[in-house]
């Protein structure tokens, strides 16, 4: 039969519709899975874009933590700043026009924490930011990047970074993705730390940042490592303190003996007293300011690579009685702590006046007097060597009231004597070899010339040590420092003060009295307006008081300090007692050093401690060139 054409082809129509089907339908499911690809690849970049947005807005928060912790650590006070003024700041930061009268260490100053907007203020001149202007200037933020800032920009930089939980929106966007964050570090109160410290206590909060793109979202969080910090507001100085020892032992044989100096009744302090170490208490000891302890146990002082420091923990608490008691475990409170011998007796029970930080930090002393020798070749007094007597006392120069310094230094000829002295004016004159007194011009050595009349800032360093510091003609009666001098003796090596060194005008006089009923009369301080003020600093020995030449019952006016030695009696527990040491001002050292021995109550050699704090230093003033401590620094 033959073939039927017309049914082929119908079948080649029908197979060729069916492949042609078979085609779209490939062709759709093609086209729907591109499609499909395409919108997973366009969610997939709106998806990194929100989350390279997000992690940027956290990143710019991270940024400005960077600057603020970098700015804060390099904040200092001018040494121009007065105590007063940083009250005053603190009092502002607080939204008070003063401090609250009577605080003690450890009180709380104001809270913050019910604060939203923390320290932001609608006012552009934010008062709260007072004292973080006053410490950071326009070159430190520079130095982090901002440069050229105005103080309208420092001010607004503080606010927003301590703007609390209500914080500051930094929005922004990067690649078409839209990101916002809001950050606030959030201060919660602001306490009394120590006699002219006081701490901002802050939450610093996790950062938590989100990010749109075409309907991807994404979030970021940045967990904070620390999320409570502190930030120590105070000028940093060592001039007040009525009281301050790195070791709190003689020396570091006793240290290594276990052989604590004691705090008895006889122990009356008038000014802040700090250690680094434990206090040894006894009986009932007096003190009239703030006291702090850094808790470093014994041994553990040892060189860092900045320098002196606490190899352990610290340990808060204190020797009552002989026997160590922690800070959270005295009774019946840290601020009032008493502990008793079996029976009932001979308790130790100390009065803290003004309060006490068993848990201080660990302070520096310096350790070297350059700050001093810098400033002595500008505008004091350098000697290069040892000196074999200086002499500081109150004289008359054709009819004028004048400070005098006159020092003996060896010469190749045998001793060469120098002899300065200051006017009211500021300047200096020079006893020439003819007898007159003539301008004393600075040379670049430090040395002295007939010819123009230098200026004196007040510093008087030498490069060895001083065989002999006294008052000369006013030695045993009359003054050392007259009344409108301020002056700062600074050596490399030991000072030895052979007569009493008294102010023409001192602020105090007297002493402090126990009272029948327990209580301590204060000595009284009631010309804190006198200018007149002596500091003396020996950076590598020993301030010694040669109690043999000085006599009975001497009077030093003056803040001494020993950066790595001690303020000590030459011969403390040898011969008969001599008395007193009638001293206003305050004592710095690192080792606390003897002054005379007793039995119970009564001296048998050396001298007792009659130490009258000189509370001008509160104020912020002090001798020229104070040494800061090492660490004087905001943590």
């Amino acid at each position: 039969m033959p073939p039927n054409h017309r049914t082929q082809g119908a079948t080649l129509i029908v197979t060729l519709l069916l492949v042609m089907l078979l085609l779209a339908v490939i062709m759709s499911i093609t086209a729907q899975v591109t499609l499909s690809t395409r919108r997973s690849s366009a969610d997939q970049d709106a998806t990194l874009r929100a989350q390279y947005a997000a992690e940027s807005g956290a990143a710019r928060v991270q940024a400005r933590l960077r600057a603020a912790q970098t700015l804060i650590s390099s904040a200092r006070f001018a040494t121009t700043t007065t105590i007063p003024q940083i009250e005053a700041d603190v009092a502002a930061l607080c939204g008070l026009s003063s401090l609250p009268a009577g605080l003690k260490v450890g009180d709380t100053v104001c809270t913050l924490s019910t604060r939203p907007q923390g320290l932001a203020e609608a006012d552009p001149n934010n008062p709260r930011v007072n004292v973080l202007m006053r410490a950071v200037d326009a070159a430190a933020f520079a130095a982090v990047g901002l440069p050229n800032t105005t103080d309208a920009q420092r001010r607004q930089f503080w606010s927003e970074m301590f703007s609390g939980q209500t914080g500051v929106a930094l929005n922004g966007s990067l690649e078409g993705a839209t990101y916002a964050v809001t950050y606030g570090l959030r201060p919660q109160k602001v306490v009394k730390a120590s006699a002219n410290g006081y701490r901002l206590e802050f939450n610093v909060p996790d950062v938590k940042a989100s990010a749109q793109a075409s309907g991807a979202e994404r979030r970021v969080t940045v967990r904070a490592d620390q999320d409570t910090l502190n930030l120590l507001i105070q000028r940093p100085s060592l001039a007040p303190n009525a009281l301050f020892t790195n070791h709190h032992y003689l020396s570091g044989e006793s240290e290594g003996r276990g052989e604590g100096i004691y705090f008895t009744s006889r122990t009356l302090f008038s000014g802040p007293v700090h250690t680094n170490q434990h206090f040894n208490i006894v009986g009932q000891p007096w003190f009239g300011g703030a006291v702090t302890s850094a808790g470093c146990p014994a041994g553990q002082i040892t060189t860092g690579p900045t320098g002196p420091t606490c190899a352990v923990a610290a340990v808060p608490g204190a020797n009552l009685n002989g026997t160590f008691v922690s800070a959270t475990t005295m009774s019946p409170n840290d601020q009032a702590p008493s502990r008793c011998n079996a029976g009932g007796t001979g308790c130790a029970t100390p009065q803290f006046s003004q309060g006490v930080n068993w848990n201080a930090p660990y302070v520096q002393l310096p350790e070297n007097g350059s700050d001093q020798q810098r400033e002595a070749l500008s505008g004091g007094v350098s000697i290069p060597g040892d000196v074999n007597e200086l002499q500081l006392y109150q004289g008359t120069v054709n009819g004028q009231t004048v400070q005098r310094i006159t020092y003996t230094v060896p010469g190749p000829s045998g001793p060469v004597t120098t002899q300065l002295a200051l006017g009211q004016n500021g300047t200096l004159q020079l006893l020439d070899t003819d007898g007159q007194w003539k301008g004393a011009e600075r040379q670049p050595d430090g040395s002295f010339k007939p010819g123009a009349a230098s200026t004196f800032n007040g510093v008087l360093y030498v490069g060895g040590k001083v065989a002999n510091l006294n008052a000369g003609p006013n030695g045993a009666s009359g003054p050392a420092v007259t009344s409108f001098a301020g002056l700062t003796l600074a050596a490399a090596g030991d000072i030895n003060i052979t007569s009493s060194l008294r102010y023409a005008d001192p602020p105090c006089s007297g002493q402090h009295v126990r009272n029948g009923d327990g209580s301590v009369t204060p000595a009284p301080c009631n010309n804190l307006d006198t200018r007149n003020i002596l500091g003396i600093y020996s950076a590598q020995g020993n301030v010694n008081l040669m109690k043999d030449q000085m006599g009975t019952d001497p009077s030093i006016h003056a803040v001494l300090m020993a950066g790595t030695g001690a303020v000590r009696v030459d011969q403390y527990n040898q011969g008969p007692a001599m008395g007193t040491v009638n001293l206003v001002g305050g004592i710095i050292e690192n080792y606390y050093g003897a002054f005379g021995t007793f039995s119970g109550d009564t001296a048998t050699s050396g001298y007792g401690r009659n130490f009258v704090f000189d509370p001008r230093t509160l104020q912020g003033y002090e001798p020229p060139t104070s040494p800061p401590p090492a660490t004087g620094r905001w943590p």
